[in-house]
């Protein structure tokens, strides 16, 4: 019976022990999928890409103006255009980003 008491008290500590030192069951600060090859750890989406910035303005008539901005070569922005909602307005700025954001990355490599 005593060997049976001390295996219970063996789990009892090993299960607190994980749960103080976030084990099973206790959430994590960093998450699934932590890259450790980088200092900062969350993904880079579109919206991320450097010296990229876009605007989007709404009207009260429901149109919506949108414009890709580059910082570090002008030339490459893009002009204001109108759209008839926001999500078609989004889907146009982040093809243009996609695009514009090749072609730095080209402008990059050249000037290495």
């Amino acid at each position: 019976m005593v060997k049976k008491i001390s295996d219970l008290h063996l789990y009892i500590r090993t299960i607190l022990l994980e749960a103080e030192s976030a084990g099973i069951g206790v959430p994590q600060n960093i998450g699934i999928g932590y890259n450790y090859h980088t200092v900062n750890p969350e993904p880079i989406t579109w919206e991320n890409y450097p010296g990229l910035d876009f605007e989007i303005n709404a009207e009260p008539d429901g149109s919506v103006y949108a414009k890709v901005n580059v910082l570090d070569h002008p030339e490459m922005s893009t002009p204001t255009r109108k759209f008839a909602d926001n999500d078609t307005a989004m889907f146009w700025v982040r093809k243009n980003y996609d695009e514009i954001h090749r072609r730095l990355m080209t402008i990059d490599e050249k000037n290495k």
